[in-house]
């Protein structure tokens, strides 16, 4: 297996270490994170809550009739 050596900001380590779980390797963590298929804006939106642990939501945009 090869390896290769990232230089990442303090802040991306930080993000990478708090998805860490017990017996992962960061390698696991960037492969388990990257690996996720997302198909639809439902999936989408599923994933940035579950990673921001935030109430977000899409906002629809008002559909004015032609006069």
């Amino acid at each position: 297996m090869a390896f290769k050596t990232l230089t990442i900001k303090e802040s991306a380590y930080k993000a990478l270490a708090r998805c860490k779980q017990p017996g992962e390797s960061f390698s696991d963590v960037i492969e388990r994170e990257i690996a996720q298929k997302i198909t639809t804006t439902e999936e989408l939106l599923a994933h940035v809550q579950s990673r921001m642990g935030k109430g977000i939501g899409l906002r629809q945009k008002s559909r004015r009739k032609a006069a």
